[in-house]
């Protein structure tokens, strides 16, 4: 690594001409992977293969191509010199394109000249239920570009940046709070919770299951450990207000809101609530860490009481909302979850009188308690006869509630029946459920116990709560085991209702450019293999924030990302992709310096210069170069040129240029099967900005059916311009009068995506048709004439 880089950026190589868009002699070779059965059961590979075979190219065919048998015969025709550069045709990029070029590092080859095509979460998962010839043409068409493209890009060596060996954990639940104390022991962690304590909704339970132990014996410890660790900066009240910089070297802007009662000095000594006439300053609760008083404004008249009778001088009333700025390497998001608002059931009238949800349930009896850790009514009394009744808002496909299970609701329904039952033996405790769902090791031993206590299950959708003057609450319900209709008076119903992220997961995520799933919580990198990881390198994710799930696998997944982050630091240097863009040519007008939204380009001594590190890649400067003399390193011209002639010369197509960010919509499409045109051809692209009409106009000739710009990064520096170089490019390809589209399709949105795929290709290829029939018409009439 060692190695002068300058070349990388400043090295002037002669100007590309469209001549020079033919596959260079190079050696390639194309490894097939049969994926068992995944591709080949769809896709004729052998077929493939021979469409292939060339003077430069040599094609296999193996079954696991990530396996070691697979990986050992690409290493073995790299170091005998059979081959020099790789194409491989497989799964997803996203999975193992890492691992392969690792492999290729081994083998004493340069890692970008491997590159992955995608031929099953793009192809063969997404058409298998169109015909083989379809199918074929369609992947033939996309190892043919690919190899077209790898015979002229160059062996690039990544940038290193050094890492700040510093975390930021967002989120003091026990996800977080396990995430900053595995961290801290190596790294410096600065640890942030909105709320004015630590400890999440876990401080808020009272038992938890399958245990029945107390939460707070078990959080509150950790909750101190954090609070003294040394290694460890917490701020309580706190939220993310900006995110600059790039992964490995981000400047984070945090947001502190008032707390009124300065934590350092707070002794706690309590002499101020027996001042306050309004209550407006307390204590969060007995076991709160930070140890100290706030006050609430709304309820504060400002007699200046509590400032006068504190002995340290710790209450400000005139407090404001501060704003501080730190550096971080790595960010762990560990935001949770909130529990949806369940008044939209218009059936349930909730809100009312002994109607509560779940948390409000465990808000009676937690720590955090204001009716004496007991359960009570309205009017005080103890409730003899409770109704839970589950998936309130959850498994609900009408578009009304959430379609995903929140995992966790079977289980601690029925902890706080038995909780019911302890309290009043005599008590009645229903549970109402759809399935029940208990999977985890002791949960269903937990569930037959629940059974002995005398719990009533019904298995039936509830139709229908009715609260009553008297403070009762009709239950209408079906018993599908019975196959009965039935209703019962309550006097207590708990609602059980869907689990979703917490508020500002969206900002924060959109601020760190990870995307969600289509349920609003984090995607995972990769569900199996990278289940804490993002797509940003730099930001992990554990706990609920990544969907809804219990205090073990909360923790757990908490160890998993400190590991992760740990793992990250530990290198010291963060390796940049070396497709930066290279100035080819320059008359010193700074059209390219005014493009860059980063600031990575200057002028000097009359001459665009280019800062690396600052750098994305994003390629806003390639059209805004009025003499083209910039191009994106791999990414060229030509280099598209070419792949876009290979990949089309046997069958039209519709070529759709996508980024990063919207490729991963089309992956989980894949992983859900969700169908599309054939016709449908993926160009991956750092960014849609690399594209001027040179390119766009080139698909067009070569036989390209439609265009499609899609575009799934949340970054405003480039989506603000999107429409502008859409608009553009339009105005620069009318001459073939084909269409041409822009969309923004995040990655959640895999959904969207594959209609908008299936509309635009039919679409393209209406337009194709009539013209070609008005085209043969004409041709027609010229013959008689």
């Amino acid at each position: 690594m060692a190695e002068n880089k300058e070349p990388l950026v400043n090295e002037t190589p002669q100007k590309e001409t469209p001549s020079k868009i033919e596959i260079a002699p190079r050696k390639i070779g194309v490894y097939l992977c049969r994926c068992g059965g995944n591709i080949s059961d769809v896709v004729d590979l052998q077929s493939v293969a021979e469409s292939l075979k060339g003077e430069n190219v040599t094609v296999n065919i193996q079954d696991y191509l990530c396996s070691s048998a697979g990986q050992d015969k690409i290493k073995s025709d790299i170091e005998k010199g059979k081959i020099d550069r790789v194409v491989i045709g497989s799964c997803s990029p996203k999975l193992h394109l890492e691992t392969f070029r690792g492999m290729a590092k081994k083998a004493g080859a340069n890692p970008t000249l491997l590159e992955i095509t995608n031929i099953r979460e793009q192809a063969s998962w997404v058409h298998d239920k169109e015909g083989k010839e379809s199918v074929n043409s369609k992947v033939k068409g996309l190892i043919k570009g690919a190899v077209a493209r790898m015979g002229s890009i160059e062996p690039l060596v990544p940038l290193e940046k050094k890492l700040v060996d510093r975390t930021l954990v967002v989120g003091g639940g026990i996800a977080g709070i396990t995430t900053a104390l595995e961290i801290a022991d190596d790294h410096e962690v600065i640890l942030i919770e909105k709320q004015p304590y630590l400890g999440g909704h876990m401080i808020g339970l009272s038992k938890t299951f399958p245990t029945m132990d107390c939460s707070q014996c078990i959080l509150t410890p950790k909750m101190v450990a954090v609070h003294n660790h040394s290694g460890i900066t917490m701020h309580t009240q706190t939220e993310v207000a900006e995110v600059k910089g790039s992964p490995g070297d981000y400047s984070i802007t945090l947001k502190h809101s008032p707390r009124y009662v300065d934590i350092k000095k707070c002794i706690s000594c309590g002499a101020c609530t027996r001042k306050c006439h309004t209550g407006a300053i307390f204590l969060p609760f007995a076991q709160a860490v930070p140890q100290a008083y706030m006050i609430d404004v709304s309820k504060c008249d400002r007699c200046g009481a509590c400032v006068t009778i504190c002995p340290r001088d710790a209450v400000n009333l005139d407090a404001k909302e501060e704003i501080s700025t730190i550096s971080v390497g790595a960010v762990a998001i560990a935001t949770g979850f909130e529990p949806i608002d369940p008044s939209f059931i218009e059936e349930y009238n909730y809100p009312a009188p002994n109607l509560l949800t779940a948390v409000e349930f465990e808000d009676m009896l937690s720590a955090k308690s204001k009716t004496g850790m007991r359960l009570q009514k309205a009017d005080g009394s103890f409730p003899d006869r409770v109704a839970f009744v589950l998936c309130a808002g959850s498994r609900d496909f009408t578009g009304k509630g959430r379609k995903h299970c929140s995992k966790v609701c079977c289980i601690y329904s029925q902890k706080q029946a038995q909780l019911v039952k302890k309290m009043k033996a005599d008590a009645q405790a229903w549970i109402f459920y759809i399935d029940m769902r208990s999977a985890g090791r002791r949960f269903e031993e937990f569930y037959h116990h629940t059974q002995e206590k005398g719990v009533n299950y019904v298995r039936g959708k509830v139709a229908e709560i009715i609260p009553k003057q008297d403070g009762t609450l009709m239950v209408q319900y079906e018993d599908t085991n019975l196959g009965r209709k039935g209703r019962e008076i309550f006097d207590m119903v708990v609602l059980c209702p869907a689990l979703i992220p917490s508020a500002g997961t969206k900002e924060l995520a959109d601020k760190l450019g990870v995307p969600l799933g289509d349920d609003g919580f984090i995607e995972e990198k990769h569900v199996k293999l990278d289940p804490v990881n993002t797509l940003n390198q730099a930001a992990f994710a554990a706990g609920c924030v990544l969907g809804p799930k219990d205090i073990h696998d909360s923790v757990t997944e908490g160890m998993s990302a400190a590991h992760k982050v740990s793992q990250f630091l530990g290198k010291g240097m963060i390796l940049i992709p070396p497709e930066k863009p290279m100035i080819l040519e320059c008359n010193g007008c700074g059209d390219c310096v005014k493009a860059c939204p980063y600031n990575a380009l200057s002028l000097s001594e009359g001459k665009a210069v280019l800062s690396p590190l600052a750098c994305t890649g994003c390629g806003i400067c390639v059209p805004a170069c009025p003499i083209k003399g910039i191009e994106i390193r791999n990414f060229t011209r030509n280099q598209l040129k070419a792949q876009l002639k290979a990949m089309l010369e046997d069958a039209p197509g519709v070529v759709v240029f996508i980024d990063p960010y919207a490729y991963a919509a089309a992956d989980i499409a894949g992983v859900n099967r969700k169908q599309y045109s054939s016709l449908v051809r993926f160009i991956s692209l750092p960014s849609i900005h690399v594209l001027d009409g040179d390119v766009v106009n080139a698909a067009f000739e070569y036989g390209a059916t439609g265009v499609m710009l899609i575009e799934g990064t949340t970054d405003e520096k480039l989506t603000s311009r999107s429409d502008d170089l859409y608009k553009k490019l339009k105005k620069d390809t009318r001459k073939h009068k084909k269409p041409l589209r822009y969309s923004h399709i995040e990655t959640a949105q895999y959904e969207k995506l594959t209609d908008l795929l299936n509309v635009f290709a039919s679409q393209a290829g209406a337009k194709a048709e009539k013209k070609s029939k008005k085209e043969k018409g004409e041709e027609a009439s010229e013959e008689k004439v």
